[in-house]
C-alpha cells in the first residue's frame, strides 16, 4: 500500500485521484475542479496535505486534508467548518487512512479535525458515522435530498400545496423567462450578472472573484449549471447547481434586493425547472445542503439563527426528505473543546 501526497506529486496525485472518483460513485465535492475552488475559501490555509492510498497500482482512497492556521491553532478544517471525509474502498484501506492521517496529526502539531460524510455518499452505502470509529465525537446535523429517480408527477406533488401556485403564477406570464445556462450555452457575461447580483443580495462581496470564475470555469466542463430569472428582459434571481456523475447539489441562490417589496416568488419557479432538466438526464438525487434543520441548537456545533431556520423550512417545502449529515469532530487541545463546549452551553442557555 502507497500513499501519493499531492504536495510530493501532484501530476500522478491527480491522476489517481480522478480515477478513484470515475470508478467509484461519488459526488461534485470530491471533483479536482471543486477541491481548487474550496481552497479558493481557506484564507488561512497553511498546507494541503491530501493524499490517495494505492495498492497494486491502483487508488482504493482518497483523503483531502486542508490544514489551517485559525487564531493560533492548526486544524484541518474549511474555512474554519467541515471538510469532507475520506473515501475508501473498504475498512482495511479506511482504517491504514486514518492512521496515515494521526501521523500528519503529529508531525505538524494539528489540534483538532472536522469532517463531514457527504450525504450523496451515504445515500449508496454509508449508513453509519464511521468517523466514531476513530476517536471523533459526533456532532452530526440534518440536510435534505430530492429524489430524482421518481416521476415527474410525484415530484409535483410532493411540492408544498402553496408552492404550486407560485411556480404556475410564474412560469405561465409573459413578464417571465426562466433562462438555462449550462455547457451547452455558456455564457461568461450573464454568469458575470449572477455574481453582481450576488453581491447585491449579500451586501457586499463576500468571496473574490476567483471563485466565481472557477465555477464558470466547472460550468463550462459539464460539472455545474445556472438558472436565472429574468422579469420583463431583467435577471432578478440566479440558482447555482454543482454536478457530478448522477448527483446534484444545489449551492446557491441571488436575488435583486429591489424586488424584495414585491414579493415575488424568484426562487419556487427557478428551482422547479432545475428539478426537471438533472430529471431528463438522468441524475438520481439533488442535495440541498445546509441549513436544514428545525431548531436554534439542533445539535453539538449545529446553530440556526432565524433566517437560516426560515431558509430550512422552504428547502423542505420542495418535496425534499430529511437525512442525517453524519459529522465529526476531534480534539488534541482540550483548550478547543472547553471553547466549544462553553459556546453550546451558552446556545442552549
Amino acid at each position: 500500500m502507497e500513499f501519493i501526497y499531492k504536495l510530493e506529486n501532484s501530476d500522478i496525485f491527480e491522476n489517481y485521484w480522478e480515477s478513484y472518483i470515475r470508478s467509484n460513485l461519488s459526488s461534485y465535492k470530491y471533483t479536482l475542479l471543486n477541491l481548487d475552488y474550496m481552497l479558493f475559501y481557506s484564507q488561512k490555509l497553511s498546507q494541503d496535505y491530501s493524499f490517495v492510498v494505492t495498492e497494486n497500482s491502483k487508488p482504493v482512497g482518497i483523503c483531502f486534508l486542508p490544514i489551517e492556521e485559525n487564531y493560533g491553532y492548526k486544524t484541518v478544517s474549511l474555512a474554519n467548518g467541515y471538510t469532507m471525509a475520506p473515501l475508501s474502498n473498504n475498512s482495511r484501506v479506511e482504517k491504514k487512512i486514518f492512521q496515515e492521517i494521526e501521523k500528519i496529526v503529529e508531525k505538524n502539531d494539528i489540534q483538532q479535525i472536522k469532517f463531514y460524510i457527504d450525504p450523496l455518499i451515504s445515500e449508496y452505502g454509508i449508513k453509519f458515522n464511521y468517523l466514531k470509529n476513530y476517536g471523533f465525537l459526533d456532532s452530526s446535523a440534518s440536510d435534505c435530498l430530492l429524489d430524482l429517480i421518481q416521476d415527474i408527477k410525484e415530484l409535483w406533488k410532493n411540492l408544498r400545496k402553496s408552492y404550486k401556485s407560485l411556480i404556475n403564477s410564474i412560469l405561465n406570464s409573459e413578464e417571465f423567462e426562466v433562462v438555462k445556462i449550462d455547457f451547452n450555452n455558456s455564457n461568461y457575461e450573464i454568469h458575470e450578472e449572477y455574481r453582481n447580483l450576488h453581491r447585491l443580495c449579500a451586501g457586499r462581496e463576500t468571496r473574490i472573484k476567483d471563485t466565481f470564475d472557477k465555477q464558470f470555469e466547472m460550468l463550462e466542463q459539464d460539472q455545474a449549471s445556472l438558472f436565472g430569472l429574468k422579469h420583463k428582459g431583467k435577471f432578478i434571481g440566479f440558482n447555482y447547481f454543482f454536478h457530478f456523475q448522477k448527483t446534484v447539489v444545489y449551492a446557491s441562490g441571488a436575488d435583486n434586493p429591489e424586488y424584495e417589496n414585491l414579493n415575488l416568488p424568484i426562487y419556487h419557479s427557478i428551482l422547479w425547472s432545475a428539478f426537471l432538466y438533472y430529471k431528463e438526464r438522468g441524475f438520481d438525487f439533488m442535495q440541498f445542503s445546509q441549513p436544514c434543520g428545525f431548531n436554534e441548537v439542533d445539535g453539538f456545533d449545529d446553530y440556526l439563527d432565524q433566517k437560516q431556520i426560515n431558509i430550512s423550512h422552504f428547502k423542505r417545502g420542495t418535496g425534499t426528505e430529511m437525512r442525517t449529515l453524519y459529522r465529526g469532530i476531534k480534539y488534541y487541545d482540550k483548550k478547543l473543546l472547553e471553547k466549544d463546549l462553553i459556546e453550546f452551553k451558552k446556545r442552549l442557555l
